[in-house]
């Protein structure tokens, strides 16, 4: 695996909206059988918020009271983790990847507020404002993340109920009292919370500061750097870990390519027809059979193992180049506020390269699955996908033993060709975003290729792909 010594150039805001960002992602995917690992993990979320929060400096505008919360957070959360020792629930094993992705996030800057010579000293209203805002941000996460874990907990608990038999074992149904109390405690702690986010959240999120960009170059260089960091890392590790961040990644730069477009049909610098009737569905189609992928993907790599940290931090920037474009502190951008932040013409520009590339992408995936002879999983899940296949239940793929530990084991042929096709559904999806990706060929400036075809996987006998070389924007040097 590929390594990196890449430092995080992400300023606090952007880490601390990365952090919001992805506990609003994680509340929308999150299930009881992701339950165990929320749960291990959950604490290292609390102390990094915690962490951060005494680094911060206190304002004139801040409440006593937040501070008092932010210590009764801490304090329940410690509660809780003493609680699962006793009861050992949910017990050793993998840690959620999305919470320990914010709680990295919430540590490092905590890093920055406190770091030698880097002590955040307010000197303006504005930058009192700002700091509100940033502890406005950290209580929003907890409040949003243990209503997710919460969720989780509910659904584990409501599926034991249904799995086990009216007259099982206290062995077979201790998980439902234990998950009950873990609800009872993340309920409090997400009351608690929410009681500092309550109405205030929109009025204190109107003072954080925000820097405009200064152009397309940095979603530029970030969706290039995006592209050469996952093309490095599934050539040496194709892992699951890695094609689940390749692939939610990808579909986060649909959403975002979707939003970045209609901005610019808005203003005239794409056509509207265009946009409407040919890239608006196809990117739509796009997001879809990404989030499938990564979807699976992710579920196979629920081992505890991580993916590339030098691939995670070109994700991380990916999201942040995005985010100071067209997102506005809690949701995407309108037209006219990114209309008035880039020239929506060079934007579509870049848009319409990171379509091209992201159909050679899915060749990439496509040959993993097909290829690779080492690819492992989670044995729970490939027996589960047995299941749901009808595969002969006399003939296990997975041994027993295997799926009662949940070890990570080589993928049996027949998941791996259900992948595969899965694989190739992408690549007919990514060629049709292909084919209208010609449509902003009009508003790139500095684009000479001629119109992309269909894409030329690595394994045809076509030969390999020939990407055009992405086009420097005439605002990219900051």
């Amino acid at each position: 695996m590929s390594t990196s010594t890449t430092v995080d150039q992400r300023s606090i805001g952007e880490l601390l909206l990365d952090a919001d960002y992805q506990a609003r992602q994680l509340l929308l995917d999150v299930g009881g059988a992701d339950a165990a690992a929320l749960l291990r993990t959950w604490g290292e979320v609390v102390q990094a918020a915690g962490d951060l929060w005494s680094s911060l400096p206190s304002t004139p505008y801040v409440s006593p009271l937040d501070g008092a919360t932010m210590q009764r957070l801490e304090t329940m959360s410690q509660a809780q983790h003493r609680a699962q020792l006793a009861r050992d629930w949910p017990g050793d094993g993998p840690p959620d990847e999305r919470l320990l992705s914010i709680a990295e996030n919430l540590q490092r800057a905590a890093e920055l507020a406190a770091g030698p010579g880097r002590r955040v000293r307010p000197r303006s209203p504005a930058a009192y404002d700002d700091l509100d805002a940033a502890r406005m941000r950290v209580m929003h996460t907890l409040y949003v993340g243990a209503h997710a874990v919460g969720v989780a907990v509910h659904q584990h608990v409501d599926d034991v109920r249904a799995t086990v038999g009216r007259h099982a074992s206290d062995r077979e149904t201790r998980d439902v009292p234990r998950g009950q109390d873990a609800a009872t405690r993340l309920a409090a702690f997400e009351q608690l919370a929410g009681g500092v986010v309550g109405n205030r959240f929109s009025h204190v999120m109107a003072g954080e500061h925000y820097t405009p960009p200064t152009g397309t170059g940095r979603l530029h260089q970030a969706l290039v750097g995006w592209d050469i960091q996952a093309h490095r890392t599934l050539a040496v590790a194709p892992s699951a870990p890695n094609l689940h961040l390749a692939a939610g990644t990808q579909a986060m730069i649909a959403t975002a390519s979707t939003a970045i477009l209609d901005a610019a049909a808005t203003a005239g610098r794409v056509s509207v027809e265009d946009y409407q009737h040919r890239l608006a569905p196809a990117l739509d189609a796009n997001r879809q059979s990404w989030a499938k992928a990564a979807n699976r993907w992710g579920t196979l790599s629920s081992r505890g193992e991580r993916a590339d940290p030098a691939l995670v931090h070109a994700a991380n920037e990916v999201r942040a180049a995005v985010h100071e474009i067209a997102f506005d502190r809690t949701r995407w951008a309108t037209p006219d506020v990114m209309a008035g932040r880039i020239d929506l013409a060079e934007a579509a520009a870049t848009v319409r390269q990171a379509m091209i590339s992201a159909a050679e992408l899915a060749c990439v995936h496509r040959d993993v699955a097909e290829q690779e002879p080492d690819l492992i999983g989670s044995a729970r899940t490939i027996a589960a996908w047995s299941r749901e296949m009808g595969t002969d239940d006399e003939v296990p793929l997975i041994s027993p033993a295997d799926v009662y530990a949940n070890r990570a084991v080589k993928l049996p042929d027949v998941i791996r060709q259900a992948l595969v096709a899965d694989a190739e559904q992408l690549i007919d999806v990514s060629e049709a975003t292909l084919s209208v990706a010609g449509a902003l060929a009009d508003v790139s400036r500095r684009e000479s290729a001629p119109a992309p075809g269909r894409p030329q996987c690595r394994s045809e006998e076509r030969g390999p792909v020939r990407i055009p070389a992405p086009g420097r924007p005439p605002t990219a040097s900051r």
